[in-house]
């Protein structure tokens, strides 16, 4: 008698099943992923917005003005005397500050550049391009730097909130 070793393998229709199942499946999961990666980038921007408007009202109280455009990031991260002039360290001058540990970058875009304006009227972004903030020095008004096409679920523009 001769023994035939038999082989165990799987068939071209268990294969395609399998196949088939692990479709369904990405197709279920792969959305939901997408949608809570735009939900936790909106709630990320939001909080950025209110932490940094915040911070920019408490360094309106302290110097009685607002940061300035140009100087916004420092004068923001570092020690400020009255006067809004910038130290590394803090001391007897240099006692405000720092209002925030680092610039975060608009995460719709991952870019952390400020566009200033200096125009009392200017409410609103231009919604232009798309960048990191826009800030209004005068009014000291804090947005996101971004075109129009932006929105969130309910159609409002990112750059407006």
């Amino acid at each position: 008698m001769s023994m035939r070793a038999s082989k165990s393998a799987f068939t071209l229709v268990e294969i395609l099943i399998v196949v088939i199942i692990l479709g369904i499946l990405a197709g279920i999961v792969i959305p939901n992923i997408t949608g809570v990666t735009v939900i936790s980038r909106e709630t990320n921007l939001k909080e950025n917005l209110s932490k940094i408007r915040a911070q920019v009202q408490v360094y309106r109280q302290q110097h009685a003005s607002f940061p300035e455009g140009t100087e916004f990031v420092d004068q923001m991260t570092k020690y400020t005397d009255f006067d809004g002039d910038v130290a590394d360290t803090q001391s007897g001058d240099y006692r405000y500050g720092p209002y925030l540990e680092q610039m975060p970058s608009n995460p719709v875009t991952m870019d952390a550049t400020i566009r200033t304006t200096s125009d009392p009227a200017g409410r609103y972004p231009p919604g232009d391009q798309n960048g990191g903030w826009w800030y209004n020095e005068v009014t000291g008004d804090f947005y996101a730097d971004l075109t129009d096409v932006h929105v969130d679920n309910e159609g409002n523009p990112y750059n407006r909130f």
